[in-house]
Parts: C-alpha cells; structure tokens; sequence
C-alpha cells in the first residue's frame, strides 16, 4: 500500500509531479507487483485544477496526473450526516479521543474531518505566530468567548482589547498597521479551510411579522466588520486560560464597542467574578441602557442596597415599561422583609398596574395579600375586589 497525504505535494510538484504520475501508473499496471493500493488524499480545488484539459496552444502540465486520476476519484462529503456522526460518536465512547474531541466542537456543524486535519496546524499558528499582535488578537477572542460574549465578535472590540495582551517590549515594536498586519495573517486557512480568526457575516434573522415593539427592546446589531474564532482555538482557550483575567484593555474595549445587551451582561459577571467591580457596574449598566431589562431589575436591587429607594424605584419602573415586572416585585418582596409594608404595597400596586400576575409570589406573603385583596378568592382563584 502506498499512502500520499495531501497528494499535491507529489502530483502537483512542477518539476516531479509528471515523473511520479507515471511511476504510480507504471506500479498499479504492473501484475507482478499486485496486488497494490495506492490511496492519496486531494482537495477539490487541486483536483479541479488537475482534470482540467489546458487551453489549446498552452503546455498540458498535468496531462500524466489527469491519466491516472481519470475514474478513480471518491469525493468526501464536506460533513458528516446522521448516520456518520452516530458511528463517530460510537467510536468515541468506545475510547477514541481524537473524535470525542473533534465531536465537542463539530457535532452540530458536522465538519468533523476538517477539524481533524486543521487543527494542530491551527494551534501552532497560534503557539508561533508571526508577530505578537496575531497572538494577542486570538486571546482577546479567546477571552470574550469564554466569558459569555457572542459567536461574532465586532473587529473594533478585538482591534481595542489587544494592546494590554502585549509586553511592554512588542508594543513598543507596533507598526502604525499592525493591527491590518495581524488580521491578515490570522486569515490565512490551514488544512480543513480553516482559518484562526475570520471575518464572517452574520445571517439575517427571519422571523414572522410582529406588531412594533418598543425600541428599547430591540437588541442592537454591531456596527463594522466581525470575526469568527476556529471552533479548536475556542475549544484550546477555555481549557488554557480558565483561571486567567483578561487585562484592562479587555474590559474598556468590551464597554465601549459591544452593543448586545446579553454578551454585555455576561461579561459583567464575569467582571465581578474577577473583583472587577467597577467595570461590572459600568457593563451592567451598558447592558441595560442597551434594553436588558433583567439588568435594570438587578440594578434596582443594588440601588435598593445601598439606600437609594428613589434610584431603585425608577430603575424597576424603567424594567416594567420595558414588559419586566419581576423588578417592582423583588423590590415589593425586600420591602415587606424590612417592615415597610405600604411601601411593599405600593410597589405591588404598581406591577399590577404594569400587568403583572404575582399571585403566586404572594401565596408566600399571606399578610400583603389579605391587605390587597380584604375580601379573599372567588372559588375560581380570582380575586372578588378588583383593582
């Protein structure tokens, strides 16, 4: 048997790729020597460039390859299907590690041969880059994505982030375009057409038509180009830096170019988790003003805590008008626990107002609920006075 991996570096070779063609033809045509299987792997764009007959007039380069390539090609499907992807899963329970990695990663894309060919590839681009910039672009990606932050993440957060990921010796050395520099390199595809960092664009959602809805709630989409991490390089991130904080430059850069209010939110539990608390605050409050009502209810606790009913007040009143009410109860719930009751009342007063249906937070309130509600139940569980 006679193995040629990435078998351009054989038949594609200008000056031996013919010679070769030819001795691999002269081996399988040879009965004395049977039998033989040779077996090379291609991908489809060399292919394409061998079979194809040349221009009249022009040199055929390939002319022996294209003869030996003629009814002997098995195209692979770019992904693994249902079938496919149960047999990989089996063999990885049975014990096969590279699968069971391959398969974290892949399993919803089913690209699983891809990452198997790029991914060492990868990791060394990453591990020996070029220039330190490269490196710290893909550990400002690495970082967002652990912490919570979106598949696409915009190129000025990344663009913004990176500097504090460098040593005071190769930020001296920037280029005014290093940072064009270092996209560029992160762009170039290894094995599997894979990438370390892509720019990619996002599907537009679709979905039916709905009644307008206030624009507070509507999630904003990030302005300039996007990246896409490789699925390995994300994978390798969340296990290697697990215990790291991300520098200053992270956080400033997450404050002041992520709009979605989700990926803001988690950052800032990320950020108090690392007893970066101002930055937490200032993410929480990014995320709210970008339309995350259960922000505004968590900020309207902490109001709350630190003695500012009034702040708390208008923060929970904000989260209601937004469809959130839960912020008004929980205020109504710690009030009642401090002894407030008719602060407690007229903070359920107004999330009923806001539409509200807490009945069942007050099946554990029983003296709120006999204050509101003198007149108890109906059998059918509404109340007999109305509000």
């Amino acid at each position: 048997m006679v193995w040629l991996n990435e078998a351009q570096h054989y038949l594609g070779n200008r000056k031996f790729g013919e010679r070769i063609a030819a001795a691999v033809r002269q081996l399988l045509l040879d009965e004395q020597r049977g039998p033989v299987l040779v077996l090379g792997t291609l991908w489809p764009e060399y292919a394409h460039h061998y079979t194809t007959p040349p221009t009249p007039g022009r040199d055929d380069s390939y002319s022996l390859v294209r003869e030996l390539m003629a009814g002997h090609t098995v195209s692979v499907p770019d992904t693994f299907d249902a079938a496919a992807l149960a047999t990989a899963t089996s063999l990885a329970e049975q014990g096969d590690t590279l699968l069971a990695d391959a398969l974290t990663r892949n399993r919803n894309g089913g690209r699983i041969t891809q990452d198997l060919a790029g991914a060492p590839e990868l990791l060394r681009r990453y591990e020996q880059p070029r220039q330190a910039a490269s490196r710290a672009l893909l550990e400002a990606a690495m970082d967002a994505r652990r912490l919570g932050a979106g598949l696409h993440i915009p190129q000025a957060f990344l663009t913004d982030a990176a500097p504090d990921y460098l040593s005071d010796h190769d930020y001296d050395l920037l280029t005014d375009d290093w940072a064009e520099q270092a996209y560029a390199e992160l762009a170039q595809q290894v094995h599997g057409k894979q990438a370390p960092l892509r720019r990619t664009t996002p599907r537009p959602t679709r979905r039916p038509p709905t009644p307008t809805t206030d624009a507070g709630t509507t999630p904003p989409t990030s302005a300039g180009p996007v990246f896409l991490l490789a699925d390995y390089l994300e994978h390798h991130g969340r296990t290697t830096r697990r215990r790291l904080c991300p520098p200053a430059s992270f956080w400033y850069a997450a404050h002041t170019h992520l709009t979605h209010p989700d990926d803001l939110n988690n950052l800032a539990e990320a950020a108090q988790d690392r007893h970066r608390l101002q930055w937490s605050h200032h993410l929480r409050q990014r995320a709210a003003d970008h339309g995350n009502t259960d922000v505004l209810a968590d900020l309207a606790v902490m109001r709350e805590e630190a003695g500012d009913q009034d702040g708390a007040e208008a923060l929970a009143r904000q989260a209601a008008n937004h469809g959130n009410t839960n912020a008004l109860t929980r205020l109504a719930w710690r009030r009642e626990r401090a002894g407030d009751r008719d602060g407690a009342e007229a903070l359920y007063r107004q999330a009923a107002d806001h539409g509200t249906d807490f009945l069942a937070d007050l099946e554990w309130l029983p003296d709120i609920f006999n204050r509101l509600w003198p007149h108890g139940l109906d059998p059918d569980g509404t109340p007999t006075s109305p509000w």
